[in-house]
């Protein structure tokens, strides 16, 4: 626009320059000032404004970042759920009961007969669990991600094998770490602990079961059968 501006700036005196008189060529004189006035406004009234534009764009990728950082914005994107929540450990859609502990680093899973083995040149381990519905042991098999050592209430720390499993809650799927260790003495089979939560929710301890497990879209999604499903 503005090469529009000033062509045309000089194509005008250069065609009226071929008219007689002095009048002629002093109006000729004023237009193209005033033109030249007007166009100096536009151009000054566009140019902040596409600065303006360039400067915004520019500065999204830093505003995002910070949107991230903020631990208040964080804050709104998690769930707030009660100290004891039903979830369901994918694929087999077993519905577990889950303490939600801001006090253990990792989480844990009650596993049975828990048996090493060797697969593809890997340390996998093979494992059972339980839900809380349905009674029948699933056999499970999953890599061994590392091991890790806990230290127990009243008692040395106990060495266990870590593996990954998904579990779902809310419709959402997540997937985590879980110690495998002989929770039986305990009222709960599932822990969920600060590596899961500190990015998923936030913990009302004085409320339970806030999200019911009937009402969770999770229950609606089908398991699986045949190897590693139910026996």
């Amino acid at each position: 626009m503005m090469a529009i501006l000033v062509q045309g700036a000089f194509e005008l005196p250069q065609r009226n320059l071929q008219l007689p008189g002095a009048d002629e060529a002093a109006g000729l004189a004023l237009r193209t000032l005033k033109y030249f006035v007007e166009a100096r406004i536009l151009i000054r009234s566009i140019v902040p404004f596409q600065v303006g534009i360039l400067l915004f764009w520019a500065a999204m990728p830093f505003a995002a970042a910070a949107a991230d950082n903020d631990p208040h914005h964080r804050m709104r994107e998690k769930l707030v759920m009660g100290w004891l929540e039903s979830v369901y450990l994918k694929p087999w859609n077993l519905r577990v009961t889950a303490k939600l502990d801001t006090g253990a680093k990792t989480s844990s899973v009650h596993a049975d007969h828990i048996d090493h083995f060797t697969k593809e040149g890997r340390e996998w381990v093979r494992f059972t669990l339980i839900g809380s519905e349905d009674k029948k042991p699933l056999a499970v098999e999953r890599p061994i991600i590392r091991t890790a050592y806990v230290k127990e209430r009243m008692a040395r720390s106990s060495k266990r094998d870590v593996v990954k499993l998904s579990l779902c809650k809310n419709g959402r799927d997540y997937e985590t770490e879980f110690t495998l260790v002989d929770r039986s003495n305990f009222n709960y089979p599932l822990l969920l602990g600060r590596s899961f939560l500190q990015d998923v929710a936030l913990v009302d301890a004085a409320e339970t079961f806030l999200y019911k497990a009937e009402s969770d879209p999770c229950r609606l999604q089908s398991s699986p059968s045949g190897p590693g499903g139910r026996k």
